[in-house]
């Protein structure tokens, strides 16, 4: 991986100049990331899939909050066994949903998913079922004891499917983790620019001081962020603040973290293939 920009140790505002994508990128509010300027999560999990609280209650705590927006990204079963949601457990989530949002004017919850990628890279769910929901998290939660090569591979076919909209975790910790990666992070890092595709970094409060080059260089090539709290609880979602604090620590536009968008441009982005 080429040699990074140095990451200030106390920014005061955010690089409005010098970024190699300045002029070509989407990148045009170049302030520091505030936690009231973060106005919805993309990645929780509820009842339907292993989490404490229901759709109703994880999203009365968005709403207290302050969020405008929240995704829900349960797992979606791959077939007949495995975890995740069956397509069944998937049509009554998405009727849930719908009526939350009908009584809820000034909030919406978004139906995402979450889809660990098979070892080739590509998604063991149709594509029926993925033109469904309103955005796709594609993670590679098991490496399959690939070699980097390989798994760089997987990780680029993954951001080459039109259905999806965010690579999730572990890249969340690979972005921000200090040492060698399992993979070639610059090449993922690339394709994701290319393919418009979002990247998740990890707010989790408990995990190790983190390195930001990673997300640096994500910045200088123009790759949205998701500030992500993968909560199992509704109480989790409030990790969100602590994501915002390292961010803006890191001198990370706010512009360039997605979730600091509001709703129709939110969707704008995950619609971005239509």
């Amino acid at each position: 991986m080429q040699d990074h920009l140095p990451v200030p140790d106390e920014p005061t505002v955010c690089r409005d100049t010098g970024w190699p994508c300045h002029d070509t990128c989407d990148v045009r509010h170049f302030e520091l990331v505030r936690q009231c300027d973060v106005r919805g999560l993309l990645h929780c999990h509820t009842s339907y899939d292993g989490g404490v609280h229901g759709l109703r209650e994880i999203s009365e705590t968005a709403i207290a909050l302050g969020l405008e927006y929240l995704g829900i990204t349960d797992r979606i079963r791959p077939g007949l066994h495995g975890e995740g949601l069956s397509p069944a457990a998937v049509a009554r989530q998405r009727e849930e949903i719908e009526a939350i949002n009908a009584g809820n004017p000034d909030f919406r919850l978004l139906h995402g998913a979450e889809i660990e990628t098979a070892a080739d890279g590509s998604l063991p769910v149709d594509e029926t079922t993925l033109s469904k929901f309103d955005y796709v998290v594609a993670t590679l939660a098991t490496d399959h004891g690939q070699d980097p090569e390989t798994l760089t591979r997987r990780a680029v076919r993954a951001l080459m499917n039109p259905y999806v909209s965010i690579l999730g975790h572990p890249f969340g910790d690979y972005m921000t983790m200090p040492g060698e990666m399992p993979l070639d992070l610059e090449t993922v890092l690339q394709a994701a620019a290319q393919a418009r595709i979002a990247i998740e970094i990890d707010a989790i409060p408990v995990h190790r001081e983190p390195d930001w080059r990673n997300c640096v260089r994500a910045q200088e090539l123009g790759v949205q962020l998701v500030i992500a709290s993968d909560a199992h609880r509704a109480a989790r979602l409030g990790d969100y603040r602590h994501g915002a604090e390292l961010t803006r620590h890191a001198g990370l536009c706010c512009r360039q973290i997605l979730n600091t968008q509001g709703i129709d441009e939110l969707l704008g982005f995950f619609r971005r293939s239509d």
